[in-house]
């Protein structure tokens, strides 16, 4: 890489004989938008889990930006965000990003882009799986949500069950065998 400092600007030039493909879409105009690795996430979600894949395709956006309502509620850009509502800076809801899953340039800068990715990922699965009851009656998303302690720590399970590393909530970022089995 080459970085040429002058009086009042920079030049960062990249030794990449390729030019980065610019993303262009829908996502373009949705607020907290990045962009720079939409690409890149693109390609993450194809190497996702087949049954998180399945349950999440034509279903869930992927977008890579910072969630400005995550900004808003932690002080600054979450690594990553699953927002069923669509929800809007100020806390209003009904955007056109209802379904999404938000993974930041700041995941990617810290090399957390796919573990943030099957997080959230995670959390679409149980969302979108919350009226699944099993054969004794019981809602399988809330005995999950007991078992492991909350959602979030759900998905940080599910995380580490599909092979990340990369787990905020638990303590450890190894399952059980009790776990395993579970899952």
């Amino acid at each position: 890489m080459e970085v040429i400092p002058e009086k009042d600007s920079v030049t960062i030039n990249d030794n990449s004989l390729t030019d980065p493909v610019p993303y262009v879409g829908i996502f373009t105009d949705f607020e907290g938008f990045e962009g720079e690795n939409q690409i890149l996430l693109e390609s993450f979600v194809a190497d996702l889990p087949e049954v998180l894949k399945n349950i999440t395709s034509e279903k869930v956006l992927f977008i890579n930006g910072c969630h400005l309502y995550g900004v808003e509620m932690l002080g600054e850009c979450p690594f990553g965000v699953w927002d069923s509502a669509g929800t809007f800076q100020n806390g209003q809801t009904d955007a056109d990003w209802r379904l999404s899953v938000w993974v930041s340039n700041r995941a990617f800068r810290s090399n957390r882009a796919f573990d943030t990715l099957l997080h959230e990922t995670s959390h679409a699965f149980s969302y979108l799986n919350r009226n699944c009851v099993g054969p004794d009656g019981n809602n399988k998303r809330k005995q999950a949500q007991e078992y492991f302690g909350s959602e979030e720590l759900f998905a940080d399970s599910l995380v580490l069950y599909f092979g990340g590393d990369y787990v905020f909530y638990r303590e450890t970022n190894s399952l059980s065998d009790a776990e395993n089995t579970y899952l």
